[in-house]
């Protein structure tokens, strides 16, 4: 499993002169493989009428998942075409093949029920990760993701989607036939107050669980909300507040994020004020918006492109709205014309 830390409002990223490097590993529950890694003169730029900046920002996971009909020929996938794609995979910065069989834990939002639902699928995946162990695209009978912990700019990223993406399409047989079900678009933050500041002082309080002053020890807080933002459109906002121990963060990912198979994981790029938070508690901000194709429209990359645009913004937006000003102040944030 894995994660890394850039997020802002275009989530366009910039990195320039790194003069130092504070190396740290530290341990996370379900074999999650962290890195923490402090860099000095990280910029994240901002593309926008108003460019903004965050010096250290607390972006930990990006991922693009795309949904469709099943592929008979990805059921079980031979051997020559696992040879094929990784010939491939190669050329485009993905050079290390995994095979893995797992049980994947999803919690998507239900139309019909009206509610967030929870199940669980066992999956043959085919993955290829790249160098440095932060970036990792999967490949399954109905889905493709990419996942990164090395986040820079929206456009950079839905990019490589893009061009993996027209990789499977040359290389697998009738992947360009089946049907659009969902592409979904998932950020991960993790918010570590820093000094004396408390998790109350970092993010709205519209977001925030419950406070209970002076009832008990914090042992967690959870707080969720989804949004019908268009006809086929559901945006999920899920906040959780944990308690830090001896001063550190522990978690850093949603649940349904774990890597359940150890092969697969991904380096996380941390900060080093995770390793001093006074604060009792620190969150984690999962904003994940999905796009429902309507009619199951055959496999088409414009289709994709075009939804996967849409659902940006919303995301970006939801960010910025839930930080509060001395987040961003102690996050470096800059404004430029």
């Amino acid at each position: 499993m894995g994660v890394s830390i850039n997020f802002a409002k275009s989530r366009c990223c910039v990195q320039k002169s790194v003069n130092f490097e504070l190396i740290l590993l530290f341990k996370c529950p379900k074999k999650c493989k962290i890195l923490v890694r402090e860099k000095l003169s990280l910029i994240i730029t901002v593309v926008d009428s108003m460019k903004k900046t965050l010096e250290k920002a607390p972006l930990v996971h990006a991922l693009i998942h795309l949904r469709f009909a099943e592929v008979p020929t990805l059921k079980t996938i031979d051997p020559e075409l696992i040879k094929a794609l990784h010939v491939r995979m190669i050329d485009e910065g993905f050079p290390e093949k995994i095979e893995s069989q797992a049980d994947i834990a999803e919690w998507n939002y239900d139309a019909v029920s009206q509610q967030m639902k929870h199940r669980k699928l066992s999956n043959t995946r085919l993955l290829f990760r790249a160098a440095g162990e932060r970036e990792i695209f999967e490949i399954s009978d109905s889905s493709i993701i990419l996942k990164s912990t090395k986040y820079g700019t929206f456009s950079d990223f839905y990019d490589k989607f893009h061009r993996l993406l027209l990789v499977c399409m040359e290389i697998i047989p009738k992947l360009d036939k089946t049907l659009l079900k969902s592409v979904g678009l998932r950020y991960v933050d993790v918010i570590a107050p820093s000094g004396e500041s408390t998790l109350r002082d970092y993010v709205s309080a519209d977001i925030q669980p419950p406070y209970l002053e002076g009832v008990g020890t914090h042992l967690q807080g959870h707080s969720l909300k989804a949004v019908k933002v268009a006809e086929n459109q559901v945006l999920v906002v899920n906040f959780e507040e944990l308690p830090t121990i001896d001063n550190r963060v522990q978690k850093v990912l949603p649940e349904n994020l774990m890597e359940p198979d150890e092969k697969c994981g991904l380096v996380i790029d941390g900060q080093r004020d995770w390793f001093n938070v006074r604060s009792e508690t620190y969150g984690i901000l999962d904003v994940d918006h999905t796009y429902q194709f309507v009619h199951s429209p055959t496999f088409s990359v414009v289709l994709i492109a075009d939804a996967t645009r849409k659902l940006y913004q919303s995301a970006s937006d939801i960010f910025w709205g839930v930080i509060s000003e001395k987040a961003k102040q102690a996050w470096g944030y800059k404004e430029e014309s």
